[in-house]
């Protein structure tokens, strides 16, 4: 890991009104650096107006959900009645109408293929809510949930919808933790209110308070970064919403792994077992080829 034991400033970048956003070599090299770059208002309300009036059609019943799947809260989907109160995502957005647009957005894309190469594949696409009295996002590693590499060709986009606080739970990077892009040990007994929610074991070393960046963002504000940084988000300890879209991006050189062996293994076992559950037989690997959506350039191997 890099030697963190300064201050780093988030790098905040003016967007524009084209189709082509094309980076300078300073943030560029920010990112290399960091592991994460942030543009202010990439999106514009009205846009983000239509994601939040989407989410509430889907998760009140307003709306068919085709392929979209609705998330609960365990924690509080037992004393909550309001969907917006205990729903905590809502994913499989690639083909959605609505929410299609975020993940194909030519400016954003544009930044994207900067970052990672110019054929693009999206492979996860969500709205996560994070009402009042949601638990922490304990530190943690993208990069777990993905069974194929190289990891530095895997980027997240997060993108926020409301304000976004300490107090209502604002991202945290951890800048240089992307370097060695090593795949950290993680555990699931972090949160029992939501599946397949894991963390790190080693926090203290690997994300100590004092190291880490919050990101304070306004709507519209997005940041990118890499697959294998560090990061987390704390509780929503305010009275207000805590709305932001995210998907992840994968350059065409990747291509799936094998995970027996690997810290992948309990992750795609556990999966695997749901997906049973379910009544399915596909694979970890299969479920995630069913996943993506070729959305820039030449079709990859995902």
């Amino acid at each position: 890991m890099a030697n963190r034991n300064f201050k780093i400033i988030p790098k905040w970048v003016s967007s524009e009104s084209s189709d082509k956003y094309p980076l300078t070599p300073e943030p560029l090299k920010f990112y290399r650096v960091n592991g994460y770059l942030v543009i202010k208002k990439l999106f514009g309300l009205q846009t983000l107006d239509s994601y939040r009036q989407r989410f509430t059609d889907v998760c009140e019943g307003r709306v068919e959900k085709g392929r979209v799947t609705v998330v609960k809260d365990r924690s509080l989907s037992t004393h909550r009645t309001r969907p917006e109160d205990y729903i905590n995502k809502i994913q499989e957005l690639l083909y959605d109408e609505v929410y299609s647009t975020y993940s194909e957005d030519p400016r954003m894309l544009h930044i994207v293929s900067q970052l990672i190469g110019e054929d693009l594949t999206a492979v996860n696409c969500m709205l996560i809510n994070k009402p009042p009295g949601t638990h922490e996002h304990p530190p943690h590693q993208d990069i777990l949930y993905f069974p194929f590499r190289p990891a530095h060709k895997i980027l997240a986009t997060w993108t926020a919808i409301d304000p976004v606080s300490r107090d209502n739970g604002c991202l945290y990077m951890l800048p240089g933790s992307h370097n060695p892009p090593v795949l950290h040990e993680h555990t699931d007994h972090v949160n029992q209110a939501k599946l397949f929610f894991f963390g790190l074991v080693n926090t203290g070393q690997l994300a100590p308070e004092h190291q880490r960046v919050h990101l304070e963002m306004e709507p519209g504000d997005t940041v990118f970064f890499q697959s294998t940084i560090v990061h987390g988000s704390k509780p929503n300890v305010s009275k207000a919403y805590r709305k932001a879209m995210t998907c992840h991006f994968a350059s065409s050189e990747c291509q799936y792994i094998e995970v027996a062996g690997t810290r992948h293994e309990q992750l795609a076992k556990q999966m695997e077992a749901e997906l049973r559950r379910r009544g399915s037989d596909l694979s970890y690997v299969d479920m995630w080829r069913i996943k993506t959506k070729q959305v820039k350039g030449v079709r990859s191997n995902l």
